[in-house]
């Protein structure tokens, strides 16, 4: 707590946004070494974190000063992220993210950062956890469902990284929970408008898992089999 008093104390008497006093908390966090140090800071990162949502969603003049040059926020959030070994703080930059790319050009920022491959470092960390975040797996495939489409690579880190068998294999997992499935094909379909990707995905599984999904909310219940088996007579017929 010394350490935030330390940060805080100097803009007490000045006119300083109340936005730039949570990212330099943050800023110090992150140059917190010691696993004694980690313990305390966890929970001050929540509650630091917390407070960027607050002022995020209140006031818009705190969601430009995030991206102003002199302040580097995105820097700093995305920083946090890579760093931060605590679900909930995770959770909550995630939040904070959520908000920002949602408002135009934010999106270009976050990915000329490096974000977008933070956001599969991530996943690839939390697909390790036994079981895994389920609230973090929703919240990282909303957060590339809305970077995908702006990032150029997007579909190649994705490959190179492992992304794609994780979001099958979550989706394998999960046929019956539409609130992950939701954002997992989401991300799905931006990860196929890369050819290889597209080709990878179909020899691993992932169409017959889609008529699995939309099976039983068709009018006739069609199986893959059948739509196989027509498709293939179809091919015959135009030979």
């Amino acid at each position: 707590m010394e350490l935030i008093f330390k940060i805080v104390g100097p803009y007490s008497k000045k006119n300083t946004s109340l936005f730039k006093i949570p990212l330099d908390v943050l800023r110090a966090l992150l140059k917190s070494k010691t696993n004694a140090c980690r313990l305390v800071d966890s929970e001050t990162a929540r509650q630091v974190t917390a407070k960027i949502i607050h002022l995020i969603q209140m006031q818009e003049k705190s969601r430009k000063e995030v991206m102003s040059k002199g302040s580097r926020g995105m820097e700093v959030i995305l920083s946090s992220l890579e760093n931060s070994r605590d679900v909930q703080t995770t959770l909550n930059i995630m939040y904070i993210l959520s908000e920002l790319i949602g408002r135009g050009r934010i999106v270009g920022v976050f990915v000329s950062k490096g974000g977008t491959g933070v956001l599969f470092q991530i996943l690839i960390s939390a697909s390790n956890e036994l079981p895994p975040s389920e609230e973090l797996m929703v919240q990282l495939h909303s957060l590339q469902a809305k970077v995908g489409p702006k990032d150029r690579r997007f579909g190649a880190k994705a490959r190179l990284s492992g992304a794609l068998n994780i979001t099958v294999n979550v989706i394998k997992q999960n046929l019956q929970n539409t609130k992950l499935l939701l954002p997992c094909l989401q991300v799905l379909r931006v990860y196929c408008t890369n050819s290889v990707n597209a080709i990878s995905l179909g020899k691993c599984g992932a169409m017959e898992l889609i008529f699995k999904i939309v099976g039983p909310y068709s009018k006739k219940n069609t199986s893959f089999a059948s739509l196989r088996r027509s498709g293939a007579q179809r091919g015959r017929a135009e030979r």
